[in-house]
């Protein structure tokens, strides 16, 4: 069994994008211009945006050409990109990529991991909440405590405009889950 990082950051990734698919297709159709959580966007524009970014963090590295999705509804490129993504962590040498990130040097299998698996509970929960799907409300076993504390090193970046609106005060005795989407700038 490999516990290397990257292998950790490919199995997080498959079973956050996993569960994160099976949310996009309880969707139903007729909800998905429902307003979300994040300011002026609509579940639809959520999921625009996990799509849009993990493609664009492909389209940054020097691998093997991303399949295309010119042409495709944003629903279908999502199968290509998370397939993409998964293949790149799951190959040591693309997972193991260094690049120079806004954070300094870092590999592609950390930046999945510490941005866009966040962004898969995060965003998972912002549509689910649009959309009515309780059953996907619940953010994962783990995944609280695992953002939280790598939101901690971030807290003066993550509250620049276009990032994180302005924290939602949650009572002391919160769950962690409500504290964690009050620290977001989402009311739990």
């Amino acid at each position: 069994m490999n516990n290397s990082p990257s292998a950790n950051a490919a199995e997080r990734y498959r079973a956050l994008s996993s569960r994160f698919t099976g949310l996009v297709e309880a969707v139903p159709v007729d909800r998905w211009d429902a307003p979300s959580p994040c300011a002026e966007w609509t579940a639809r524009d959520v999921f625009d945006h996990v799509v849009t970014t993990e493609r664009d963090l492909l389209q940054r590295m020097p691998f093997a050409p991303l399949p295309t999705t010119e042409g495709l509804e944003v629903s279908s490129a999502w199968f290509v990109i998370r397939d993409r993504v998964q293949a790149a962590l799951d190959n040591p040498d693309e997972a193991g990529h260094t690049y120079d990130s806004m954070f300094g040097p870092t590999t592609f299998a950390q930046t999945v991991d510490q941005f866009y698996s966040f962004d898969l509970v995060v965003h998972a929960w912002d549509i689910a909440t649009a959309t009515g799907l309780e059953s996907f409300r619940t953010m994962p076993s783990g995944e609280v405590q695992t953002i939280t504390s790598a939101l901690a090193p971030i807290a003066d970046t993550m509250r620049q405009p276009g990032v994180f609106g302005p924290e939602v005060p949650v009572p002391d005795d919160a769950d962690p889950q409500s504290k964690l989407l009050g620290l977001l700038g989402r009311c739990p």
